[in-house]
């Protein structure tokens, strides 16, 4: 249940740094989210339109999706 002295808790600095810290938390779950999306699209497109250059787009999408899910596991433990 949220209280009167929840909600002055926020504007306290640890009070404020938690709740960036919890709002960068969602946004980095949601950008690797958006990375995961990438690597579907990418195969998808790989599907209906093949070029030479198909495999490099296919790793590019992987390394993203692995950079961004390894940020996402990061900033669990250290935030």
């Amino acid at each position: 249940m949220i209280t009167f002295d929840s909600i002055i808790n926020l504007f306290t600095v640890v009070g404020f740094t938690n709740f960036l810290g919890l709002l960068l938390k969602i946004l980095i779950f949601l950008y690797a989210v958006f990375a995961f999306i990438v690597v579907r699209q990418v195969l998808l497109m790989n599907r209906s339109f093949t070029t030479p250059a198909a495999l490099v787009f296919v790793i590019l999408a992987y390394v993203h999706f692995f950079a961004a899910l390894g940020l996402a596991i990061l900033s669990l433990v250290l935030l």
